[in-house]
């Protein structure tokens, strides 16, 4: 908690002026994820964002994380660097006042985590987004779904790698600066090597200076195949997830958070 503080302290202190000034913009998120009754995940990762011009946006999002489990009654954990997602994606928004925005993208994981260790996929991965959204006045709604194209999940550690992940997000703009989001997250189609998930999420933003915010997400698990619970908490101008559309939604900025671990082992070996 004192590192995350501190990490926050600097973000908003350094994050204001480059918001301002400049295309780049930075932020990071910690959170905790209960996988089962004894496994669970903490991440502190970041985001850095670059906007060449409007239609266009590329992420970074470098990731430490702590794995903890319990096997044949022995407590295991690793910790370090998981795999290193990045984003290219592209959207256009009609200049005509309540047309939806349409977008893709695509997304590469490189795997720069131990995944001996459970820190990573050992393999590099690939995937596309394609995603519609549209905000009639203060209320926002989105669709999108996800799949990997290559390798293992290049959606997320907490999705089955062969399955296509479809999203659907709304929001309100309760005040000026704040808003509150509720997401459905589902994975479809068959995938032999992992049981689908089913998650529904809620989240609030509240936008400090320029496009400096504070975020604060939670989802649960519908089925048992599902993470039981996630919980993150983010500072910083920019959230980036795969999504072309919904960046800075709750399961978006959740997966973003717990992209790069790997749920299929734990402990280094």
């Amino acid at each position: 908690m004192r590192v995350l503080v501190r990490c926050a302290a600097l973000l908003v202190a350094v994050a204001s002026p480059v918001a301002a000034q400049s295309p780049i913009g930075v932020g990071t998120s910690a959170g905790v994820v209960k996988l089962t009754d004894q496994r669970s995940e903490e991440a502190l990762s970041g985001v850095l964002e670059y906007q060449p011009n409007p239609w266009l946006t590329l992420y970074a999002i470098p990731a430490v994380l702590h794995l903890s489990d319990n096997v044949n009654g022995r407590p295991v954990s690793s910790s370090g660097l998981g795999d290193l997602p990045l984003v290219v994606a592209a959207s256009y928004a009609s200049p005509t006042p309540g047309s939806p925005t349409v977008g893709a993208a695509l997304l590469a994981v490189l795997p720069t985590g131990n995944a001996a260790c459970g820190l990573g996929s050992g393999q590099t991965a690939a995937g596309l987004d394609l995603g519609v959204a549209i905000s009639p006045r203060q209320a926002h709604l989105a669709v999108d779904a996800s799949r990997s194209l290559s390798g293992v999940s290049a959606q997320s550690s907490l999705d089955a790698p062969k399955a296509t992940a479809l999203h659907v997000e709304a929001g309100y703009d309760v005040a000026p600066r704040w808003t509150w989001t509720a997401s459905v997250g589902v994975d479809v189609g068959s995938d032999s090597t992992q049981a689908l998930s089913r998650v529904i999420g809620a989240g609030v933003r509240h936008t400090l200076a320029h496009s400096l915010m504070v975020t604060i997400d939670g989802s649960h698990g519908l089925t048992a195949a599902s993470p039981r619970w996630i919980l993150s908490v983010g500072v910083g101008t920019a959230f980036g997830g795969s999504s072309p559309v919904t960046p800075t939604t709750p399961l978006r900025r959740l997966k973003s958070t717990f992209n790069s671990g790997n749920t299929a082992k734990i402990g280094c070996r």
